[in-house]
């Protein structure tokens, strides 16, 4: 009887192990990497085809059984992919695709769901990893990018709406699965408050800290490697699209891309500590805010830090290095650069942006109580919110920031007032900023000037210009601003043109000129580098440096624009020059007027010719250490006649 049992038992045991082992053998064979493509088109499909040309990249690579390519589309309005690589993809629903062996294979459709809601995302991680079981996960993440305040991810087919950063928290939360590597081929991602919403849910992050261009990142070539080395960690897959995307903008001979170009690899799991080393270091600075001298001079020491897209964006390395000079204790500043070193395993930086190390951090000053109230659900940071409850008295911190930090003194603006004027010299050849109150609040002086069409009065801007000469008044011992104008102004095609800058730095400055070209306004972006000596004592005066052409900001979205043009691209096409219509009424610019067509060539050089004669307006431009910019109460004339520049107030009986 003892026998048969122990028969029995044998038998039993080993239908179970056949059976464990069948089971096994009809498993999926778990892969190296799944690799979720989330690609939302939006207008940079419909207006560009710009997500068509990622995927002709992807097209490009042999693929294999090591990667699971899972794309899910959706977001735009028109997709260019069946007449560039013979894929229909529909624009009124959601669908999940598979790239292998046979190319883009369809493998479920679903109903059209938005795209920058965070349940769409998270579904989509679910069924990557309920579905396609993999050793490692990397998620991919393509479409406009903000930055920190604005977020990411905008769907053209429901009113654009905008993904913000605490969205893509909780799509991360609820998707389940754990990343390996988040790829974000967007603009302005690699911020200290991304950083803080993904840390949870993946282990790194590759980002850019500037604007993307549209191409995005290299697919044909880092895809391919994935492919070929599946066994590569995150990090050395993260490395090889930084690396493998700068040489493909070399490659084009995009000098616009290539002078603003940043990449970087971080490190999430270092977040807790870059976050407490920023903290205690704001808290040092909101320390200075009772005392006007000692904030005029933290900003002035850091007014330029290297920065992004409208200075709401501080490269946080840099911002620490120069706010030493500032007031800030060196162990508050170095422990914020150690942090940060720690953090960036891996970064990119170009000639416009050498004082770049991968990590930028929210830092707009003058914001509106709703726009703060937005950042306020994104920021994580108490010691940066009551700092900004601080210096914004029109707007409260939630309560949750006081449980944590304790509640700083409001500022008192009264010591931070900027009130400019203007006086002329006795001969009227010579007109000044100066200040009745806030000199030391202010930190960027320019003249903004204005031509007058004699016959109808119509105003056109000519843009702005930071050529403003220091002088000593004499009498009271005041410093003045002497406006640099002498009748020039930078010309291009024969035609003065609109100068807008976009950037100044300690080495340059980065101006905008509008044209037309696709049937919309973009910008040419100029680079024009300041003056410097030679090896013999001599001032070498620089030249206007035409770089490409580009959408600033994408007039859907609002955000910034991807659709960028190198010269070398757009050689031989045809551009309209613009004149810059001026309301003095709305006291804004209200429109941009097509002139005169020119091909683009990289031959084409801007340089200061003689205005036309006639009469023009001026006023003086101030921006304060908060980014508040201010103006001289009113437009006055400037007369030029062809050899001498006056101003006519001069001469009015005082």
């Amino acid at each position: 009887m003892k026998k048969t049992i122990a028969v029995l038992l044998t038998i039993l045991m080993l239908l179970g192990l056949t059976t464990g082992i069948a089971e096994e053998a009809n498993q999926e064979p778990e892969c190296e990497w799944n690799v979720l493509f989330y690609l939302c088109g939006t207008d940079l499909e419909s207006n560009l085809g710009a997500a068509t040309l990622n995927l002709a990249g992807i097209a490009e690579a042999t693929a294999n059984e090591s990667v699971n390519m899972l794309i899910q589309t959706g977001g735009t309005k028109e997709w260019h992919t069946q007449d560039n690589i013979g894929v229909e993809v529909a624009n009124d629903r959601l669908q999940r695709w598979a790239y292998g062996k046979d190319g883009f294979t369809l493998v479920e459709e679903a109903e059209d769901a938005c795209m920058s809601h965070a349940d769409t995302l998270s579904d989509f991680i679910k069924w990557a990893g309920e579905n396609y079981p993999a050793k490692k996960n990397m998620l991919l993440l393509w479409d406009h990018g903000g930055g920190s305040l604005d977020g990411m991810i905008v769907d053209e087919n429901y009113d654009r709406t905008i993904m913000p950063v605490y969205a893509l928290e909780r799509a991360l939360r609820d998707g389940g699965v754990h990343f390996d590597l988040i790829l974000t081929d967007m603009c302005l991602m690699a911020s200290l408050e991304v950083c803080q919403a993904m840390a949870p849910y993946a282990d790194y992050l590759a980002a850019s800290e500037e604007v993307m261009a549209g191409d995005g990142t290299c697919y044909g070539k880092w895809v391919s490697y994935l492919y070929e080395r599946p066994e590569c960690s995150a990090v050395q897959l993260a490395k090889r699209v930084c690396d493998l995307t700068q040489q493909s903008y070399a490659e084009k001979d995009d000098k616009d891309t290539m002078g603003m170009f940043t990449m970087s690899v971080i490190d999430l799991s270092k977040t807790d500590a870059l976050a407490a080393a920023f903290n205690a270091f704001i808290l040092e600075v909101a320390g200075l805010t009772q005392n006007p001298e000692a904030l005029y001079k933290y900003a002035r020491a850091t007014y330029y830090t290297e920065n992004y897209m409208a200075r709401e964006m501080y490269d946080l390395f840099d911002l620490a290095q120069r706010a030493i000079k500032g007031g800030i204790s060196p162990k508050a500043a170095h422990a914020v650069q150690d942090a940060v070193e720690d953090a960036v395993v891996y970064n990119l930086r170009s000639s416009s942006h050498m004082y770049s190390h991968g990590l930028s951090v929210f830092n707009a000053l003058n914001m509106d109580a709703l726009t703060l109230d937005h950042f306020a659900r994104t920021s994580k940071n108490a010691e940066h919110l009551a700092y900004l409850d601080c210096i914004n008295p029109k707007w409260d911190a939630p309560d949750w920031v006081y449980e944590k930090t304790e509640r700083l003194p409001e500022l008192d603006r009264v010591n931070y007032l900027i009130k400019p004027t203007v006086s002329y010299s006795e001969d009227g050849s010579t007109a000044w900023l100066t200040m009745e109150t806030g000199d030391a609040a202010s930190v960027f002086l320019a003249y903004e000037l204005m031509q007058k069409d004699a016959k109808s009065g119509v105003l056109y801007s000519l843009g702005t210009s930071g050529e403003l000469e220091v002088e000593m008044d004499e009498e009271t011992g005041a410093v003045k601003y002497a406006a640099g104008f002498d009748g020039t102004w930078p010309t291009l095609g024969g035609m003065p043109q609109y100068m807008e800058i976009a950037d100044d730095t300690e080495e340059y400055v980065l101006y905008n000129i509008p044209v037309i070209y696709s049937d919309q306004v973009m910008q040419m972006r100029v680079k024009k580098d300041y003056p410097f000596m030679d090896e013999q004592g001599e001032v070498m005066q620089t030249q206007y440096e035409i770089q490409g052409i580009w959408n600033e900001l994408d007039s859907h979205t609002g955000l910034p624009g991807r659709d960028v043009y190198p010269m070398s691209e757009i050689e031989g096409e045809k551009v309209s020059l613009c004149r810059v219509l001026y309301s003095s009424k709305l006291n804004k610019i209200a429109d941009h007027l097509p002139t005169k067509e020119i091909t683009l060539a990289k031959s084409m050089r801007i340089a200061p010719e003689k205005l036309p004669v006639g009469d023009y307006l001026m006023r003086f431009v101030v921006k304060d250490v908060f980014g508040n910019v201010h103006y001289t109460k009113d437009m006055f004339p400037v007369k030029w006649d062809g050899k001498r520049v006056t101003y006519p107030e001069a001469m009015k009986p005082q």
